[in-house]
């Protein structure tokens, strides 16, 4: 009973399906001809079953109501009716315990006065099926081939084995094992038996089996080098993260490649040409570091590395670190850029400690509501504003060794307390304020991390226009400012500004005032700007299969810079190094390596001079056997070997002997540089360059005799 149940849920489900066709079909035909009493009948006259149990169907082209009895029998015995079933037009019934061999099938429909309206006589056949309980397994599975073994059939005379839907090939009765090879590597393959029986004929309900060829590329994914090594102590809150990782099969699959520093997915670039990852940590606090490097190839081999390291510096060492870092990518870009900064702190410095102090005023008037009447107010708004002007007024030249200074102040340290406690806390320390514009390293992303989320929140046309606009670099900062003051929990200076009453607004208006008052504010923050986008900027490249072409891209943090917002440009180097501005560098398929600076320059969507954001030295090699490009490179220097020699011989005046000689040299230096990148022998290379020089020692040496 539980077998024939279930078959009887499937029976359901078939017949409606069926009946949703059945109405549409009659309609269609009613428009033709009269719709026949009996049509559709299942199984059809001649059909072939391979199992015990049947379903039994066929349209009834009249009403129910106008029939009397309908009588179905198989091999001349009656169904009960209370099996036979209607819906929708449709009879249905089943008949199970069938045997091999010829079965009849009669339909009679009879009105109301039990006469023969139709009858349908036809024949189905049973074949049941040799395989019961087959199974198919696979065993030793590779890349091209596999094992395939099967229960035997009850009877066969031989079998056939597919794959997705293919003749593989096919064995002797008594062998129940194939192996499939030719097969294609990370391919799904549906392999099926059917066995022979014994009158010729072949099943079609033999065991099938689903399986994954495994990727030609079984080898794990390669990274070594790592920086900063295992038990490694550092004295910077930002480390730079660095790694070898390469897969020389298939290559690597960077989106399902990660870093982490502390179980937190850092941001990290890779170049592919000298296949290393990179990544700038987020400020770390003092203490040990975990450190996670996960690389996936192309064929989903992986390879995990796990160390620690420790982090130790002096409070407050984060912000004189970045202040230091912020003014050598500032000395790296455009000299006006430093000037603009050197003529910011120039306005500073004429700052009137006593006319200027209403700059201050939107976010002293809420404070000095809240003093205790034993503090000295003009005193404390004097000292407020005066920090304000010594940090914004240190020479560009001094700014670490200044803010050394103003951090260690009496002065400075007394003020930050009086207006902690006026807000509710005891003490406000440097760490609160790093914590407040670098975030803590941890969960905390401080003002510097919410301006990076908002902005990693616009595209591309978006960011490309806020480069250059000053109100929206100001929204952007504002809206910053005001989800970091909300977070009262978390910051202690939103806590001390909340219970001040200091809102987001006065914090505008005081940055506002400040703007009005100077008038190298914009360029400045400008140049800073592009300083911090050249101290952060990481590339990516993608190199061609063959090696001879390499794409360039830029990336702030987690935020990719839009390809329109940038040109590159070669600066120096090799003739045979070319790169478009969209940054695709490449060499001649004559050439084999070639070595250039190359340099991207932040386009300036409100005119101007466009800022130059990356630099670096790039060599190019070409992915072909080292030793046929090595034996090319020789020859080249010695066929222009032995040219040289030959117009030195009849070269008539010292400046041909020169410039002869001078074409020589420089030849052998481009061969030199072509050979030290190649995957030989050092012995190889050393032997190489001493050819070289002895062949450019020899030159010179006819022209002093001639």
């Amino acid at each position: 009973m539980k077998t024939f149940r279930l078959r009887m849920s499937y029976l359901l489900i078939a017949s409606l399906l069926v009946m949703l066709f059945v109405p549409q079909i009659a309609h269609a035909e009613e428009a033709t001809e009269p719709t026949p009493i009996i049509s559709g009948v299942s199984p059809a006259d001649g059909a072939m079953i391979t199992e015990s149990f049947t379903l039994i169907s066929f349209g009834l082209g009249i009403p129910l109501a106008d029939t009397g009895s309908i009588i179905i029998m198989v091999d001349n015995q009656i169904i009960d009716p209370n099996q036979v079933n209607y819906m929708h037009g449709l009879m249905f019934t089943y008949r199970d315990g069938l045997q091999n061999g010829t079965h009849s099938l009669i339909i009679r429909v009879l009105d109301r006065d039990m006469n023969l309206l139709k009858e349908y006589s036809g024949n189905f056949n049973v074949r049941l099926s040799i395989w019961k309980g087959g199974n198919l397994e696979a065993a030793n599975i590779e890349s091209t081939s596999l094992h395939l073994s099967w229960t035997p059939a009850d009877e066969s005379l031989g079998y056939r084995i597919y794959g997705n839907s293919i003749l593989l090939g096919a064995v002797n009765g008594n062998i129940t094992s194939f192996d499939a090879t030719d097969l294609y590597p990370k391919t799904t393959y549906n392999f099926k038996v059917e066995a022979e029986r014994s009158d010729g004929s072949w099943t079609t309900d033999g065991p099938a089996l689903t399986v994954t060829t495994f990727p030609q590329d079984r080898i794990n994914p390669i990274i070594e080098s790592v920086s900063p090594a295992d038990g490694d102590e550092l004295t910077t809150a930002w480390p730079k993260i660095t790694a070898k990782a390469y897969d020389e099969d298939s290559g690597i699959n960077l989106s399902m490649s990660m870093v982490g520093v502390d179980d937190k997915i850092v941001p990290f670039s890779y170049d592919e040409a000298s296949k290393t990852l990179t990544a700038i940590a987020p400020r770390l606090p003092s203490g040990t570091h975990s450190l996670l490097i996960f690389v996936t190839d192309n064929d989903g081999n992986k390879t995990q590395y796990t160390s620690s390291f420790t982090v130790k510096y002096e409070t407050g060492e984060p912000f004189l670190e970045r202040s230091s870092k912020l003014r050598a990518a500032l000395d790296a870009g455009d000299p006006a850029d430093a000037e603009d900064v050197r003529r910011l702190s120039s306005e500073f410095a004429e700052l009137d400690e006593i006319n200027d102090q209403s700059l201050i005023d939107p976010i002293w008037n809420k404070i000095k509501l809240m003093l205790p009447e034993s503090v000295d107010k003009a005193q404390l708004k004097r000292q407020l504003f005066h920090i304000i002007v010594t940090i914004g007024s240190l020479p560009y030249d001094q700014q670490e060794s200044g803010l050394k200074a103003i951090l260690s102040d009496p002065e400075f340290l007394r003020t930050l307390k009086t207006i902690a406690s006026a807000g509710g806390e005891t003490n406000l320390t440097m760490e609160d304020i790093l914590s407040f514009i670098f975030g803590d390293g941890n969960n905390l992303r401080g003002i510097e991390g919410h301006v990076l989320y908002y902005v990693s929140q616009l595209s591309p046309i978006e960011l490309f226009g806020l480069l250059g606009d000053n109100q929206k670099m100001m929204d952007v900062l504002m809206k910053a400012i005001t989800n970091q003051l909300s977070q009262t929990t978390y910051y202690k200076i939103s806590s001390i500004l909340r219970n001040l009453n200091v809102t987001a607004h006065d914090i505008q208006s005081t940055l506002l005032n400040f703007q009005q008052k100077l008038n190298h504010d914009g360029p400045a923050v400008h140049a800073m700007t592009f300083a911090y986008i050249r101290l952060m900027a990481q590339e990516s490249v993608k190199v061609s299969s063959d090696g001879y072409e390499h794409s360039y891209s830029l990336k702030v943090a987690s935020i990719d810079i839009p390809p329109q917002a940038l040109i590159w440009k070669k600066v120096s180097g090799s003739s045979q190094f070319s790169i478009t501005p969209d940054g695709v560098v490449s060499i001649p398929e004559e050439a084999y390596t070639a070595t250039a600076v190359i340099q991207a320059a932040l386009v300036n969507p409100y005119s101007g001079v466009n800022k130059v954001i990356f630099q670096k030295e790039v060599t190019i090699t070409a992915d072909r056997d080292p030793t046929v490009i090595f034996q090319s490179i020789m020859k080249t220097f010695e066929s222009k070997l032995g040219e040289v020699q030959s117009k030195l011989n009849v070269a008539t005046t010292l400046e041909e002997q020169t410039l002869l000689f001078l074409d020589l040299v420089n030849t052998g230096k481009v061969a030199i540089e072509q050979i030290k990148p190649l995957s030989l022998s050092e012995a190889v290379i050393t032997d190489a360059i001493e050819t070289i020089t002895n062949g450019l020692v020899e030159a010179v040496s006819s022209l002093l005799v001639f």
